[in-house]
């Protein structure tokens, strides 16, 4: 038979163990949420790259159609 003083300890080396795991698991999500962050940021970064030079190639494509806009008034 299993004394009270026995079940408390074997209850409470349990909720031990499963503290510990919740700790580690913590820590993991923790280091999961730095990589996000880290992430998160590249592509903010990549996201203003491809704006910049989607602006750049409006601009270029912009002085193309007027360039082409030239050339038919004269040949006009």
């Amino acid at each position: 038979m299993v004394t009270p003083d026995e079940t408390r300890e074997f209850l409470t080396e349990m909720f031990g163990q499963i503290g510990e795991r919740f700790d580690r698991v913590d820590q993991r999500l923790d280091g999961v949420d730095k990589r996000f962050d880290r992430v998160d940021d590249r592509m903010d970064q990549i996201e203003h790259k491809v704006d910049r030079r989607f602006e750049e190639l409006t601009v270029v494509n912009n002085s193309l159609i007027d360039a082409v806009a030239d050339i038919n008034k004269r040949l006009s």
